[in-house]
């Protein structure tokens, strides 16, 4: 309870105070920050304004520039929440879609505009977003405060958010249990699929009290590939270092879950294997690559702070499958296959 207090005040801070809202205000954008489909042309007009909202305190309000290509009928979109700095837009069926950071804990922030409407759709926190391969899908790990939450009891909690749907879709428990809940709304969003037990069971918690039981994503980030329906990460669980290949064939409530060990010292040079100190820095390993070569195998390249005997190994996929679902949110049913 003590924690969720803390995850609380924090983030009632960054909703209701902000005050480093103008910290990227003055900054000139370094590049041309745009986006294109078949029917939008958008474009960031500049780095943002600073304003105050007697409510919210200080923000910074972003202009954006949208031409209609059927009319060419060129308006403008606003994005006015506790973005303080835009990195990257796209654009995924009629939603304009924001990439940016706050300015008091520096965290990811995505937004989701209708560019018919021109109102601001959703939005949310996280850790390590990366867009899919189609666009329509944002793989992360769950916010938790990390200066005042004591992250050391923290396990990373992998999400999908689906913009193809809304943003009562996105959230287990439905929108409308957040009505009075900002700070809720803003980090208990999307569909859990690792761990297993929070794919199972359909939960945000991110508390795990034994050391050896917490997962920790290793660099560099998410890999998606096969069309959106595999996404890979690495994952270190105790001393273990694993590569996780989550298949969503099935949709994004049933995913199932490849893991496989790296067996470290195999790829280390043989007079290394005995040297501890050289053991320990290797085990920072980062993924570089994954490639399913569709014969039961993964090949995974990988690289270490320590040089590598071996940087690419082949894996069996072994599925450990998700556990067994309960009954949630019914928008999070979907009558079809999101994937197909």
């Amino acid at each position: 309870m003590y924690l969720i207090l803390r995850t609380l005040m924090w983030l009632s801070a960054i909703l209701l105070i902000h005050p480093a809202a103008d910290l990227y205000a003055s900054d000139a954008p370094s590049k041309s920050i745009m986006a294109e489909d078949g029917r939008y042309h958008v474009s960031l007009t500049g780095p943002g304004e600073p304003s105050f909202d007697p409510k919210t305190g200080g923000r910074v309000k972003f202009t954006f520039s949208v031409i209609d290509k059927t009319n060419d009928h060129p308006y403008p979109v606003y994005l006015d929440n506790l973005t303080a700095k835009v990195d990257q837009i796209a654009i995924y069926q009629g939603k304009l879609v924001v990439m940016g950071e706050d300015a008091t804990l520096h965290s990811s922030v995505t937004s989701s505009i209708d560019l018919d409407s021109r109102e601001e759709r959703d939005s949310f926190i996280g850790f390590g977003q990366t867009l899919s391969e189609t666009g329509r899908f944002f793989s992360y790990r769950k916010f938790y405060p990390l200066q005042t939450a004591e992250p050391e009891v923290m396990s990373d909690l992998i999400l999908i958010y689906d913009l193809g749907d809304s943003a009562d879709g996105n959230r287990i428990r439905g929108e409308e249990s957040y009505k009075n809940d900002p700070s809720g709304r803003l980090i208990e969003v999307g569909h859990p699929i690792y761990p297993e037990v929070n794919a199972g069971k359909k939960h945000y918690r991110v508390w795990v009290r034994e050391e050896n039981n917490r997962h920790t994503v290793i660099p560099n980030g998410f890999f998606w590939f096969d069309h959106d329906r595999k996404i890979a990460f690495g994952d270190h669980i105790g001393d273990e270092t694993y590569v996780v290949v989550v298949d969503l064939s099935d949709g994004l409530n049933h995913p199932v879950i490849h893991k496989m060990g790296i067996d470290l010292l195999s790829l280390l040079r043989p007079e290394e294997r005995k040297n501890e100190a050289v053991v320990q820095k290797a085990k920072h390993l980062k993924l570089e690559n994954i490639r399913d070569l569709k014969n039961g195998k993964f090949r995974i390249r990988i690289s270490s702070d320590v040089p590598l005997q071996n940087d690419q190994i082949e894996l069996p996929k072994e599925a450990s499958g998700p556990a067994a679902s309960e009954k949630t949110h019914e928008s999070l049913q979907p009558a079809h296959d999101p994937l197909r």
